[in-house]
Formats: structure tokens, C-alpha cells, sequence
């Protein structure tokens, strides 16, 4: 993923969705046994792994930027599951910022 060293995510999306109980937070709890209190060791492993693993799909979004799928296996305290990340850049040169992340179940 281009950039992916550079990859960034906002507070928010993490207590809103990611891993909210309204978002992703029960799949996250049940496959990975991890919640909002994980939160650094969550975003490093997901860092580290976009790293290595390719773009799976690209969706232009027009104005809104590019959108891109990247699937990666994380391990977290001896647990391990498949995890769908998306990303957006937001315009040419721009660092993928994380939209979602979860468990693919």
C-alpha cells in the first residue's frame, strides 16, 4: 500500500465504530477477545501488517478521495483471525488513513 509507513487513524473512528459495540466491537471481542482498551495493541499490529500484505481493492470515490481493502491476518495474545482493514487517501501524495477494521468472520 503506498505511503502504508506513514498509515494514520483518527480517535474517533476507533470509540465510534471500529470498536464500538453500535460498530465492530462484538466481532472484535469474540474473535480476538480485545476491546477499546487495546486500542494501541490493535493499531500496531494493523500497522505493522499493511506493511507487507497488498491492496486487495481500489474504489475511487471521486471527491472523496481513493478507498482501499487491504486483508490481513493479525495475531493478538496467542488469538489470530483474518481482519478486513479499508483506507482512504485522501488526494495524490496523501498518507491512507484507516476508515474500518474488523474481524471477517
Amino acid at each position: 500500500m503506498p505511503r502504508a509507513a506513514d498509515a494514520w487513524s483518527e480517535a474517533h473512528k476507533w470509540s465510534e465504530w471500529i470498536l464500538a459495540e453500535r460498530g465492530h466491537g462484538p466481532e472484535w471481542a469474540k474473535v480476538l477477545h480485545v476491546g477499546l482498551d487495546d486500542l494501541d495493541l490493535i493499531w500496531e499490529a494493523i500497522a505493522a501488517a499493511v506493511l507487507v500484505e497488498p491492496v486487495s481493492r481500489i474504489l475511487d470515490r471521486g471527491e472523496h478521495g481513493l478507498n482501499c481493502r487491504v486483508d490481513v491476518r493479525l495475531t493478538i495474545a496467542e488469538r489470530s483471525a483474518p481482519i478486513r482493514t479499508v483506507w482512504n487517501y485522501q488526494g495524490p501524495g496523501a498518507a491512507p488513513r484507516l476508515v474500518s477494521a474488523y474481524p471477517r468472520l
